[in-house]
């Protein structure tokens, strides 16, 4: 074989030097009778005919080609060739070819992930290591030993599908044991599938509900979940029965607390419960307060808040549930990474979307059993958000961030890979249960009203307990000498000053510009949500003031939006409806109670946030019909956003008191302050 050299047919010498030593030179008498032979024996095999016309032609450069490419030509002919005695080399490769078997991927079992290894198996059944080069790959050749092997088109293609998922050069891949769409995949390839039986069982319940067990509700949840709700509740008991993390990304106002709540007294009922944590924005804790406080009030809780919070652990492990802010939580880190919590649970957890955020960072050394997030907006502007998310909740399964660029952000994001992007989804679906409003519309009333709570920052706090005090002096004494009938207009004054420091301080008194607002931080989070998701929203205030605030963080943030005060002329106004129905990009309407509580049709909202209470809840029915009313197709879910700890709450508990009177008698403000008594009164400053 001229120790390896090539030689072309038609080249002149018949002496070859083979090698040069110094003054040693090989040489070798080139046998072309023989090489002859051997080019005709070729030229009558099948491999290089069809339909009996020949495969090859001789070139000016004195080479043999065949039109087949190279993969076709060896997966098809080069067994034949081998069996027929002609050894074969790839140009410029020293290593002979041999026969082809197959590729055999075996899987072995390890604490959280699989080590999956690709072999050459021959068709002896003898086994042997392989070394993978994508380009000779193209070619159906793989490296095994000090050889080169044919493979055939399948093993190709399984080598290919695994090279995407990350396999090695030496054909080794490490999987995370809750990749289950790999899985999948990987089972039908495996010759060892005991290994993934159990993996591949929770995969094949996770595609569908129906495989998923009931439960029953707990006797202590003062609450009746609705059916999609029931199934959230199940796929949580669900990934507790595997040890699986998971997201409940249902869309705003379906519902996410008070599935968890449900969830967590029934575990509390069982003996299952032990110290949890749910790290919340600073604005929904006290939220999250209300919502214990109505539907689970069994379950001992802990607002960790304040500069009176505690500094010892075994205070905290007294608590079942314990809330903290992910500002607190980041520094107060050091007592709580000493707790292996039952429960982690991120509420809003697109605070953790930045994976080099201190946020993310300090969520990531909390140590627990499981592991659970709720949000609406799992991702907001890019993929390696929902990386961050699922890393907190997976760990690995979508490998490092850089693995993660390169296998999935890149070609999803750059080039619209769609087959990458619909492996990802295949892969995170699992740990993902997301409802739309319009998915369980079935499910939900024609109108929902929630109520959403927000706390007061120490200024604020600060700045309302001051002026309660001052109104609440002069009020009392008023009511002492004259009696609640002659005192409704200073009453009034008083009340309406109160509302104006619960919305924004300064409204009651400019000074006030730099103190933050705890109800508008949740009314930015809430309508940021919301509009993620796609939706239209339609905001009502009294207070003109408040909506010039909302109008100018819109402006700032480029939010297209409609804007109708009692300032606005009809034509203007008539502009802005049309505006709001018909164009897709405006999905925000600012609206004074009074202004638009009448006349307007606005049907193609879908969400509406009451921004401050109404004295007459038949005021604020009125403007919500400008929504929910004939020709609205879509469910309808309104928001009531309340200061907790000001005459806002009062204000809830009074229309609850009055409902009645309010219903059948009050048409007007002024008439509602001359029912009050002085029992009413009071109460409203105390």
């Amino acid at each position: 074989d001229y120790l390896g050299r090539e030689i072309s047919l038609m080249d002149p010498p018949d002496l070859l030097i083979l090698n040069e030593d110094g003054d040693h030179h090989l040489l070798a008498q080139r046998n072309k009778e023989y090489e002859k032979k051997i080019c005709k024996y070729l030229s009558t095999l099948d491999c290089f005919k069809e339909h009996g016309k020949a495969y090859y032609s001789w070139q000016e450069d004195r080479k043999f080609i065949s039109s087949l490419e190279l993969n076709d030509f060896l997966t098809k002919h080069g067994c034949e060739l081998i069996d027929n005695g002609i050894e074969l080399r790839i140009h410029g490769q020293k290593e002979r070819l041999n026969k082809r078997g197959k590729i055999s991927i075996v899987v072995s079992s390890k604490i959280d992930w699989f080590d999956v290894k690709a072999e050459y198996v021959d068709e002896k059944g003898n086994k042997a290591d392989i070394q993978i080069n994508e380009a000779m790959l193209e070619n159906a050749v793989v490296k095994t030993g000090g050889s080169l092997t044919i493979i055939n088109k399948e093993s190709i293609d399984k080598l290919q599908r695994f090279i995407k998922y990350g396999m090695s050069s030496d054909g080794k891949l490490k999987i995370s044991k809750f990749n289950f769409h790999l899985i999948d995949e990987l089972y039908h390839e495996v010759s060892n599938k005991t290994e993934l039986n159990v993996a591949k069982n929770i995969s094949e319940q996770l595609k569908s509900f129906s495989s998923i067990e009931n439960q029953t509700m707990p006797l202590g949840f003062n609450g009746k979940l609705r059916d999609y709700q029931s199934a959230g509740y199940n796929w949580l008991y669900f990934l507790r029965k595997y040890n699986l993390s998971g997201c409940l990304a249902d869309d705003m106002g379906l519902g996410k607390t008070v599935q968890t709540l449900a969830f967590l007294q029934s575990l509390k009922e069982k003996g299952n419960l032990k110290t949890s944590l749910i790290v919340v924005p600073v604005n929904v804790i006290a939220n999250w307060e209300s919502e214990i406080k109505s539907f689970t009030p069994d379950i001992k809780y802990l607002l960790h808040v304040g500069s009176g919070r505690t500094k010892y652990i075994e205070n905290l492990k007294n608590f079942e549930l314990i809330i903290v802010s992910y500002q607190t939580l980041r520094s107060d880190i050091e007592l709580f990474e000493k707790i292996n919590y039952d429960y982690l649970i991120l509420d809003e957890s697109q605070n953790i979307k930045n994976f080099n955020s201190l946020t993310h960072k300090a969520v990531k050394i909390l140590k627990s059993t499981y592991r659970l997030s709720l949000t609406g907006t799992p991702v907001e502007n890019n993929t390696l958000e929902l990386w961050s998310q699922m890393e907190f909740l997976v760990p690995s399964l979508l490998g490092t961030a850089r693995d993660f660029k390169k296998n999935y952000a890149t070609p999803i994001e750059v080039y619209k890979d769609e087959e990458v992007t619909n492996r990802l989804k295949k892969t995170i679906f699992p740990f993902i249960l997301r409802r739309k409003k319009e998915d369980v519309a079935k499910d939900l009333p024609k109108k929902s009203e929630l109520t959403l709570y927000s706390e007061m920052g120490h200024k604020q706090s600060e700045i309302y307990e001051q002026y309660k005090e001052f109104y609440k002096q002069q009020i009392i004494k008023k009511l002492e000498e004259e009696g609640p009938k002659k005192i409704a207009i200073e009453v009034f004054a008083a009340l309406l000053k109160l509302r104006q420091v619960a919305l924004f301080p300064s409204l009651a008194d400019k000074k006030y510009e730099n103190v933050e607002s705890c109800k508008f931080e949740l009314f930015k989070d809430t309508i940021e949500e919301i509009l993620e998701e796609g939706h239209k929203i339609v905001v009502f205030s009294q207070f003109v003031g408040s909506l010039k605030i909302i109008e100018r963080y819109c402006s700032s943030k480029k939010t297209k939006f409609s804007y109708i005060d009692g300032s606005v002329s009809a034509e203007k106004r008539k502009e802005q409806i049309n505006n709001f129905q018909s164009n897709e990009d405006i999905k925000l309407f600012l609206l004074s109670l009074k202004a638009g509580g009448v006349g307007i049709n606005l049907t193609a909202a879908g969400y509406s946030i009451l921004f401050d209470p109404w004295w007459n809840p038949a005021v604020e029915a009125q403007a919500v019909d400008r929504i929910h009313r004939i020709g609205q197709t879509k469910k309808v879910i309104v928001y009531k956003m309340i200061t907790k700890g000001t005459v806002e709450e009062k204000i809830l508990e009074l229309q609850e008191k009055k409902k009645e009177l309010v219903k059948n008698l009050v048409a007007n403000e002024s008439s509602f302050y001359k029912s009050l008594t002085k029992k009413d009164i009071i109460a409203l400053f105390g």
